[in-house]
């Protein structure tokens, strides 16, 4: 890299890229911010797409100001939350069991959907179908409404079957990294800003990690028809039960305070891996 003004950098290929240093205090609330999985967050940096000095200079004001955006975030988020050091009793089994909570009632939104099959599926299978295209599927096309189609069934204890035995291993272990990812996002939406490195962060971790496993086995049990039920899901602030099991009214609340990405599509993108592709 080469310096060639505050913050414009330009690297090996000669390609300009701006840069700006976290400060120190602000490193674990900048990644949250960022919504990043990474614990802490040292430099911003961003890529201006050019090899021009002039025409960098000018791609780099707005991408600055970004950055000044990023670290006022953060520094806010740091006086609202302040960090902390421990948690209750009370305040871990409350976390451990909405997660539990949220992924029995993400799974039985699912089946009581009565979805046959999932879009992207169906509509392959329809347009192979109509360019009359010879193709083979172990799965046959169900109607909305019939319940799970056999190939929803597979995805589903698929998907148990992949995680499920890591996780546990994990657990034996005592290895934390494998739920950190999930473990942050819920510390955003119970709105505490827990340091990472003391002794009830990973009291919590193992805790959620033993409620991820007891929720992977019980949807498993429901695969073989026995009748598991979800428990209620409670907003993180209030005793209240939530209008519906969905993600979006399990994150409304929050959603209303701190706009974010969805939740559920990178709550799995790290330790949940894409479902094989089955035709």
């Amino acid at each position: 890299m080469v310096r060639v003004g505050m913050g414009l950098i330009k690297n090996e290929h000669g390609v300009y890229h701006v840069r700006r240093k976290v400060p120190k205090h602000l490193e674990q609330a900048t990644a949250t911010v960022m919504g990043v999985s990474k614990q802490r967050v040292s430099w911003l940096k961003e890529t201006l797409g050019t090899k021009d000095e002039k025409q960098a200079r000018v791609r780099a004001k707005p991408v600055m100001m970004k950055f000044d955006g990023i670290l006022a975030k953060a520094e806010a988020r740091l006086v609202e939350h302040p960090l902390r050091n421990e948690l209750t009793e009370a305040e871990i089994k409350r976390i451990a069991d909405y997660f539990y909570a949220y992924e029995l009632c993400e799974d039985e939104e699912l089946r009581a959907g009565g979805v046959g099959d999932d879009p992207l599926f169906a509509d392959i299978h329809r347009q192979l179908t109509e360019e009359g295209i010879e193709f083979e599927s172990p799965f046959k096309i169900e109607k909305n409404g019939s319940g799970l189609s056999d190939r929803m069934m597979y995805k589903i204890e698929e998907t148990v079957s992949i995680v499920l035995p890591p996780l546990k291993q994990a657990l034996a272990r005592g290895n934390i990294e494998f739920i950190r990812f999930e473990l942050n996002e819920l510390l955003q939406v119970f709105r505490i800003n827990l340091d990472p490195n003391c002794l009830d962060y990973r009291k919590l971790a193992l805790a959620v990690m033993r409620a991820w496993a007891r929720a992977l086995e019980d949807v498993l049990a429901r695969h073989r028809g026995e009748p598991i039920e979800s428990p209620t899901l409670l907003e993180p602030d209030t005793d209240a039960p939530l209008s519906g099991c969905g993600l979006r009214a399990a994150y409304e609340g929050w959603l209303k305070i701190q706009p974010r990405k969805e939740y559920a599509g990178r709550v799995r993108s790290r330790n949940r891996p894409l479902h094989r592709a089955s035709w």
